[in-house]
């Protein structure tokens, strides 16, 4: 792996861990909104989970498909 795939592969592991930390944000919010039954919370939470949980997934595969070159 060269200088720049390194520096790529060190970015893309930088964006996960935000992004990972953004969905445990979202998901401890979620809980707070089902504790005060505010159903309309929970369901905006539901749909920023999935958002963050695909891109979580997005950044893992192109990690992967850096590192494999």
């Amino acid at each position: 792996m060269n200088f720049l795939s390194k520096k790529v592969v060190d970015f893309q592991k930088k964006k996960l861990d935000s992004a990972e930390g953004t969905l445990k944000k979202y998901i401890q919010e979620m809980k707070e909104f089902e504790n005060t039954g505010d159903s309309k919370g929970v369901e905006n939470h539901k749909k920023m989970i999935k958002i963050w949980t695909e891109n979580i997934e997005k950044i893992k595969k192109e990690i992967k498909k850096i590192e494999s070159r």
